[in-house]
Parts: structure tokens; sequence; C-alpha cells
């Protein structure tokens, strides 16, 4: 039996990516788990997300990266699912 598998669009794995990251922080494994990322899509977006400042990047005491939604961030989603609601796509 097949199941097809829809791929994301870019500002889908980005708007996934920043409502998990919503709240007091998530390392990175935790970040790929929940998100259902790829190392690969995960490289290719975080840097980009902590550049553009919807992420904000943080030491733990453990020497381990944890990452953070930012007010921006969180008015990038709060658009996404705007434009998402008005356009009737169901993601």
């Amino acid at each position: 039996m097949y199941v097809f598998v829809r791929k994301r669009s870019s500002p889908e794995i980005v708007a996934t990516i920043l409502e998990a990251a919503n709240g007091g922080g998530i390392g990175k494994t935790r970040l790929l788990t929940v998100a259902n990322l790829t190392s690969s899509q995960f490289r290719k977006n975080i840097d980009l997300l902590v550049e553009k400042g919807l992420l904000a990047e943080f030491n733990r005491n453990s020497g381990h990266h944890s990452y953070r939604t930012t007010g921006l961030g969180l008015k990038y989603l709060a658009l996404y699912n705007s434009i998402k609601a008005v356009a009737y796509i169901d993601v």
C-alpha cells in the first residue's frame, strides 16, 4: 500500500519550527522531533531564522544550544496563520 506524503513548503516548515520553539526554549534534538524535521531541513532553516531575528539561540548550562521564538517570530506565525485561513489551505 502506498501512502502519499505531501512535501511541506518553506513557509510551512518555518511556521512549524517557530511553533515548536514557542515558549521556554527547546533543544535541537527535541526541535527536530517536534517539528518533524530532517537534519538537512534543520540546518537549512535554523541559521536563517536566527539571522533574521525570528528565533533566538542561547546556551544552556550544559553548553547545549536552545532556541526560542522571538516577538518577530510570533508576528510571522500570526501572519502565516491568517493567510492560511483566508486562502482556505488545509495544512
